[in-house]
């Protein structure tokens, strides 16, 4: 999935390309020092690895991170969870209210399991409101315990209308068009290339109020789970920083490349106070060499539209730029609302 989104993607040497956004940028100074000293006292208690990433005010934490995990079929696997989403991290509030997240590598989140598990749903297996029970099935056994969604609230006639952004060409700001001319906020999901890339329209997507998400550094063809939990902190939290830094702008909501996930990966996000979003619809609309009919494609999307219903586009698309109006205009008809991820309001 996502092969042109990927530019027949390479493993990223994460490491290497840190060190060169590093270098970049004097206010890592600050950080690296306190990295520095956190590894002396983790070293010299035996930890096992840390790292200093940011939330503002709070707003990025969760029960989860606070050790609130809700019952699990599996008791065994639940204390886990609990103990490494309770050891996972540590909070302190810099002056200005800025909170400061260091994650830390503990013997209890490595023993969550780490088995790949891809989001995918029997579409032909729906409620009698046309949700797909499949997604009702990973929110049931992940939702609640790792802060993550699959579907909104089914039982209201709202829709989440989100775009992952692993790179554009030209289709992202048209889509924006589209958007701010029927007043509707949507969630954006970034990769590192997109924020090198794209500045004026990340820029854009904050002023007038969408979401951003983050959609890793590197984009993994393998998805995160292939990583180490390690690495999976440095393809995550540097970008997470950048933007902060760059824009002012809290990256509260994560999005799994591939929608490759792991019970541990999950644990990992949700301990650093990201709420992983995934989806109830998507297709093959990612590969800009053999894009999806028009017609065909807003067919699809009308059929399978539903209550709390969470659309993956691919921005990149220029089917999905084409008819964006035409789905919205439709959803609308038959009496839904659009919300964005963090925002209360319905447009």
């Amino acid at each position: 999935m996502e092969e042109e989104e990927r530019k027949e993607n390479k493993r990223v040497p994460i490491r290497r390309d840190m060190r060169k956004w590093y270098s970049n940028r004097s206010r890592l100074k600050v950080i690296i020092s306190v990295v520095v000293a956190a590894a002396v006292v983790v070293a010299a208690v035996g930890g096992i690895s840390a790292y200093t990433g940011s939330r503002k005010n709070g707003s990025g934490t969760n029960a989860s991170a606070s050790g609130a995990l809700s019952a699990s079929a599996d008791t065994d696997s639940s204390a886990a969870a609990e103990s490494s989403s309770q050891s996972a991290v540590e909070t302190t509030t810099q002056s200005g209210g800025r909170q400061i997240h260091r994650v830390e590598i503990t013997d209890s989140l490595r023993a969550l399991d780490n088995t790949a598990i891809g989001t995918g749903a029997n579409l032909s297996d729906r409620d009698e409101n046309n949700v797909p029970n499949g997604y009702k099935y990973y929110m049931s056994k992940y939702g609640s315990q790792y802060d993550a969604v699959w579907l909104g609230d089914t039982s209201e006639k709202t829709i989440y209308v989100t775009f992952d952004c692993g790179y554009d060409i030209g289709n992202a700001e048209k889509i924006l068009d589209t958007l701010d001319a029927r007043n509707i906020r949507g969630t954006f999901f970034i990769t590192q290339a997109f924020f090198d890339e794209k500045p004026d329209i990340l820029q854009r997507m904050i002023t007038e109020g969408h979401t951003v998400g983050n959609h890793t550094i590197s984009h993994p063809s393998a998805g995160e789970p292939s990583y180490s939990l390690e690495e999976q902190v440095e393809d995550v939290m540097p970008l997470e920083d950048e933007v902060y830094d760059t824009y002012g702008y809290e990256m509260r909501y994560f999005r799994y490349p591939e929608g490759q996930f792991s019970e541990q990966s999950l644990a990992l996000m949700n301990a650093m106070g990201f709420e992983c979003v995934f989806w109830s619809f998507a297709y093959h609309d990612w590969d800009t060499s053999a894009q999806p009919d028009l017609a065909e494609a807003l067919q699809e999307m009308e059929d399978q539209l539903h209550p709390g219903a969470i659309y993956l586009l691919h921005a990149v698309s220029d089917t999905n730029t084409a008819v964006l109006g035409d789905f919205l205009d439709y959803a609308r008809s038959q009496g839904y609302t659009f919300a964005a991820f963090g925002n209360d309001a319905r447009y």
